[in-house]
């Protein structure tokens, strides 16, 4: 995923920093308040399909739920994942 300025100019990419399977899982949670506390932006992609886990057809139940960081803040995201493994 690349996001575009106001000016149309290509930004950052957005890269999968970490997977998680719930939205319960304690590590999932630390993370997020973790790139919070070191103002880092992030999205996070599938969290409701995995919370639904599969209840819709062809919603698989393995989809894991990832948290993206830009590009220039994955260093420092991929410490703050590593201090929490």
């Amino acid at each position: 995923m690349t996001f575009i300025n106001q000016n149309n100019l290509i930004m950052n990419k957005a890269i999968t920093v970490a997977t998680f399977t719930s939205n319960f899982d304690m590590k999932y949670m630390l993370f997020r308040e973790m790139l919070e506390e070191a103002g880092i932006e992030y999205m996070v992609v599938n969290e409701i399909t995995s919370t639904i886990d599969g209840t819709f057809a062809g919603s698989p139940s393995n989809i894991g739920i990832e948290i993206r960081v830009l590009e220039d803040n994955l260093d420092e995201a991929v410490e703050i994942l590593n201090s929490i493994n």
